[in-house]
């Protein structure tokens, strides 16, 4: 289902492209318009923010977000976040961007396939104390599109990978990566669908840092995939309300890519637990316009049902809310909520949430570029704390701050994250708020199969001259274990946190170079909770991550990497520490 799933996406652009049309997604914020260029591409550092804007005005989207929302997008179009040329599955946070923009022009839509050849070569192919090396050739044709027109708006970046290895072919795999979006303007003005998908390949195992120069073997990986179909009506009734109603049709998996028993490193897999959902949400937004000055009210209700095993065997998450906005200053606005929600999970220990929620706040609106929100209240049972930043500190830097607590398995969180993001010129996640990075599926602490009240908090600091772009960023993530699919394996507390400091410089209008340190660190300890599981420690481990990276555009068509990256893991357990040395060299070919 998956495959079919990605192909629907996939083919839903391509039809799409021909027709007059232009969109926007419906959970607030725009979609923000990928330009595609007709020259030939460069390396780009991501300190360059020039984006060719479409022929076509884009269309703001109709849906209603919530009220703590920018009034008008946050207009931050170049961010970054991936590598070209590497197969990269897991952008991560503060890494510094390289690539070439993907821009329309004048054009309502562009298709710009590629193919492209690595061969790495590396001391630890399995990442254990027991070196073992190989040299593994990857072959990842890609296609990237984007459309915006009178009724469709949209950007796709599909880029499956064959990986062969020359002595454990056992680890011989396809990796499905990619992610779209699709909004259609069905009737202009009043019913549209929202079509959403991501797929990546992750390590099921923490300690990985996203970004990194690590290989991970294919037995040790998880194939995910998120996607959901969202149609929905909107109806405003003059500038006293707008009415919004919908659906949405939501699709979970992550499985092992290919796990084998008979591998060498076996022993050492993650106890992360194959799993898929499906969900039916269903939503209603009622919200007060111009007439109430500045005094905004939003009334939704929200109710998911769950279709699947484990702790998603009859499940739900029902809410309901009122929510109150008032404007003190032009960019100083007070934010409050009050509500109901209804939640219950099954698994190995099924409890329920029946309680009030509420919430006070401040949204600072300093610039148009610039959005911080501040919230502290009670969701999920528990009273938390909401950060969401991001705001120009000067011309050339820029500060993204986030921290959430919410109740989520890997995968609800990505299809939550799926719904609230938007793409940056590069095709990168982002939040659709603030612009802030998002990583969808962060694989730092494991992927599972378990519940957790998940809390996680960033920060990254970007600074930019016109030919080099320092990012120096932070992560602290904590869960606790709440019910898991898996009586045989018990779920583990564990928190960790990992920085990045990187420097992309551009030597020359065909040639830029990008250094990489980081450094990681995952604290395990028994479980605890609700769940009253238990586990012996698995023990904490440091992670330490160096990469240099050279791309260089060896003609209109042709671009040309190389990267060297090293990679030591050190465990209180015996034996469970490594070293890994990769080089990387690949060609990619734009037609």
């Amino acid at each position: 289902m998956p495959i079919k799933l990605g192909a629907a996406l996939l083919a839903s652009v391509v039809v799409a492209l021909p027709a007059a049309a232009q969109i926007a997604p419906p959970a607030g914020g725009t979609i923000p318009v990928v330009t595609g260029d007709s020259a030939p591409p460069t390396p780009a550092v991501p300190g360059d923010s020039t984006v060719t804007p479409p022929a076509t005005p884009a269309l703001e989207s109709p849906a209603l977000g919530p009220l703590s929302a920018p009034d008008t997008p946050i207009n931050r179009p170049f961010l970054g976040g991936a590598l070209p040329g590497f197969a990269n599955t897991a952008p991560g946070l503060g890494v510094a961007g390289v690539g070439t923009p993907f821009e329309l022009g004048n054009r309502p839509y562009a298709i710009r396939p590629s193919i492209g050849v690595e061969v790495l070569a590396t001391d630890n192919v399995f990442q254990t104390s027991d070196a073992r090396g190989d040299i593994v050739t990857t072959i990842a044709p890609s296609l990237e599109a984007a459309i915006a027109t009178t009724r469709l708006t949209g950007t796709l970046r599909y880029m499956p990978a064959l990986r062969l290895y020359a002595t454990y072919s056992n680890q011989d795999g396809v990796d499905q990566v990619g992610d779209g979006r699709l909004l259609a303007a069905l009737v202009p003005g009043l019913f549209y669908v929202d079509v959403r998908g991501a797929a990546s390949v992750l390590p099921s195992f923490a300690g990985f840092i996203p970004g990194s120069g690590q290989l991970v073997a294919g037995s040790d990986t998880m194939q995910t995939y998120t996607a959901q179909v969202t149609p929905f009506l909107v109806q405003r009734f003059g500038s006293a309300a707008t009415v919004q109603a919908g659906y949405s049709f939501q699709y979970s998996s992550q499985n092992f890519t290919n796990f084998s028993q008979g591998s060498p490193e076996f022993s050492l897999n993650s106890p992360g637990s194959a799993e898929n959902y499906t969900a039916h949400r269903g939503f209603a937004v009622l919200r007060s316009g111009e007439d109430f000055g500045r005094l905004a009210l939003q009334a939704r209700v929200d109710g998911t049902k769950y279709v699947g095993n484990g702790i998603y065997d009859d499940s739900h998450r029902f809410i309901t809310a009122l929510e109150t906005r008032y404007a003190i200053l032009r960019s100083v606005a007070l934010l409050g909520e009050i509500g109901y929600e209804n939640q219950e999970y099954s698994g190995t220990s099924p409890f329920s949430i029946s309680d009030a929620i509420w919430s006070v706040g401040l949204r600072l609106t300093p610039g148009p570029d610039s959005i911080v929100v501040i919230k502290y209240g009670r969701q999920n049972g528990f009273n938390s704390f909401y950060l969401n930043a991001g705001t120009a500190l000067g011309v050339r830097t820029t500060l993204f701050a986030t921290y959430r607590e919410t109740l989520a398995t890997t995968l609800t969180q990505a299809q939550d994250l799926l719904a609230t993001t938007t793409v940056d010129a590069l095709g990168n996640p982002v939040d659709s708020q603030s612009g802030a990075p998002v990583v969808l599926i962060n694989p730092f602490l494991g992927l599972s199969d378990t519940l957790y009240r998940m809390r996680i908090g960033t920060a990254s600091l970007r600074h930019h001259w016109p030919r080099d772009v320092l990012t120096l960023s932070g992560t602290w993530q904590s869960q606790d274990p709440m019910t898991s699919a898996n009586n045989a394996v018990p779920a583990i507390s564990n928190r960790g946190t990992y920085a990045t400091l990187s420097w992309g410089h551009e030597f020359s209008p065909r040639t830029t170079g990008v250094a990489t340190a980081q450094y990681g660190h995952v604290f395990e300890q028994p479980g605890f909770g609700q769940s009253g599981f238990g586990q012996p420690a698995q023990g904490d481990s440091d992670t330490y991550a160096l990469s240099a990276t050279l791309i260089h555009q060896l003609n209109d068509k042709l671009t040309g990497s190389i990267q060297v990256a090293w990679t030591n893991n050190t465990s209180s357990v015996v034996n469970q520490g490594y070293s890994q040395g990769v080089i990387r060299a690949s060609l990619r070919r734009t037609f």
